[in-house]
């Protein structure tokens, strides 16, 4: 009797600790940067994360609306965008486990910014000669 309410409690905790979009979509994105010009370096916010004509990026979902990608080339003009987020509609999966009010609001939401994902994963960023 013992062991099935310690198999039923570890249950509970696997289930209601986790949202239903950081499960099936996990709680980053990753972020693929091209560039048509050689050489280009390539930066998310202002961390480099590659140079060549290709970067690819690990960004925390939470994290998602505050990055700004850039390339940039010596002698040419850089350029820049925002990653657009939308809403991930499999976060709403979390009113059949407990009304969202843990899976939803603590989770996917507070903790790992899950509610939102990528709209767009490939970017091409290409400086502009001056």
């Amino acid at each position: 009797m013992e062991m099935k309410r310690v198999i039923a409690l570890m249950v509970s905790i696997i289930v209601f600790t986790n949202g239903c979009a950081s499960m099936f979509h996990g709680t980053s994105e990753q972020i693929h940067v091209r560039s048509e010009e050689p050489n280009t370096r390539f930066f998310m916010n202002e961390r480099e994360i590659g140079k060549g004509t290709t970067a690819v990026t690990t960004i925390p979902k939470k994290d998602l609306s505050r990055a700004i990608l850039r390339a940039e080339k010596e002698g040419f003009n850089s350029k820049s965008t925002t990653i657009p987020t939308e809403f991930d509609a499999v976060t709403l999966l979390g009113i059949l486990i407990d009304c969202g009010l843990i899976s939803i609001l603590v989770v996917d939401f507070a903790a790992t910014g899950a509610t939102d994902r990528a709209a767009q994963n490939d970017f091409i960023l290409t400086p502009e000669a001056k």
